[in-house]
């Protein structure tokens, strides 16, 4: 009897230290190693979900801001194809020897500027070099017949004119529209090509192609729109130009300028969050006018979309 004692009194006693190893094992906890690779573990995986996030949010405001630049453009085509002119009944225009006299007036409505037509809008890139970038919508008013009585065929002799104070007229009423493009987006270069080689500009122009509806010497309200380059001669014409800078740009250049280039008209704009650029084309190619839109891999629009 009094073995037996003896060995359930040994097993208790070993059962108790086991539990006391395994208390004293459970409490000791990670080491500061172990601790540390937790850590640096997590946190790498934080560093990488938030670059993805960033990325993905970057890579979203990129295509966001390209698409409205681009649904702007189209917009602009849009309303000089049907006519739209946006009137606020602050001018009067009418016809002069030298081209369309625009002066401030209330309440006049659009038929009521006499020898005058809404001829379409030219677009302003990087006004003033602003931050962040402007851009200006010029509205362009043209002459509705020539010195014979006849009416106007040719953007030259149209005379054409933008609704807005110049260096040679201040005070003339505003007609401009002034936008910013969004989410860091920057104009980094425009140009045209005739087949001799890129020209850089600062504006590109919307205008009817003035010529007679099919079967009639009339024009029609609804008329083909031509992309014209404002080409001012300037050697790479440089952004940064003021809004009255762009108008005189207009009143000087816009009618010798060349419509409808043959290689078309190029605006190529870079992100601000990635490393891409988007290459929007205007032309025709003798079809209806049309906006494309090419994403590039730098910053530049050089070589092929991807």
């Amino acid at each position: 009897m009094s073995g037996g004692h003896s060995a359930n009194g040994q097993i208790c006693v070993e059962r108790r230290n086991t539990r006391r190893l395994l208390s004293a094992s459970s409490e000791k906890g990670f080491t500061v190693v172990e601790v540390m690779i937790v850590l640096a573990v997590t946190g790498l995986l934080f560093a990488t979900t938030a670059a993805l996030l960033a990325g993905k949010q970057n890579q979203t405001a990129f295509d966001q801001a390209i698409r409205q630049i681009q649904s702007q453009i189209q917009q602009n085509i849009n309303e000089v194809a049907i006519g739209f002119y946006p009137n606020l009944g602050n001018i009067k225009c009418t016809a002069g020897g030298s081209g369309p006299i625009i002066t401030n007036a209330t309440g006049t409505a659009q038929g009521a500027n006499t020898g005058c037509i809404f001829l379409g809008k030219a677009m302003q890139f990087r006004v003033g070099v602003s931050n962040p970038e402007q851009f200006a919508v010029h509205t362009i008013a043209g002459l509705q017949k020539d010195a014979a009585g006849n009416d106007v065929s040719t953007l030259g002799a149209a005379k054409p004119k933008a609704v807005g104070p110049s260096s040679a007229e201040p005070n003339l009423p505003d007609g401009d529209a002034i936008d910013t493009l969004q989410e860091g987006l920057t104009t980094y270069r425009m140009w045209y090509n005739s087949g001799a080689g890129d020209k850089q500009i600062s504006e590109v122009a919307f205008t009817n192609s003035l010529a007679p509806a099919a079967g009639s010497t009339v024009i029609s309200g609804s008329q083909q729109v031509i992309v014209v380059p404002v080409d001012d001669n300037a050697v790479n014409s440089e952004f940064g130009k003021s809004r009255v800078e762009g108008i005189d740009a207009i009143n000087s250049s816009l009618a010798s300028s060349p419509a409808s280039p043959s290689g078309g008209v190029f605006l190529c704009f870079a992100s601000g969050g990635t490393n891409q650029s988007a290459l929007i084309t205007i032309g025709s190619n003798g079809r209806q006018l049309g906006v494309t839109l090419d994403i590039k891999s730098n910053k530049t629009c050089d070589g092929l979309g991807v």
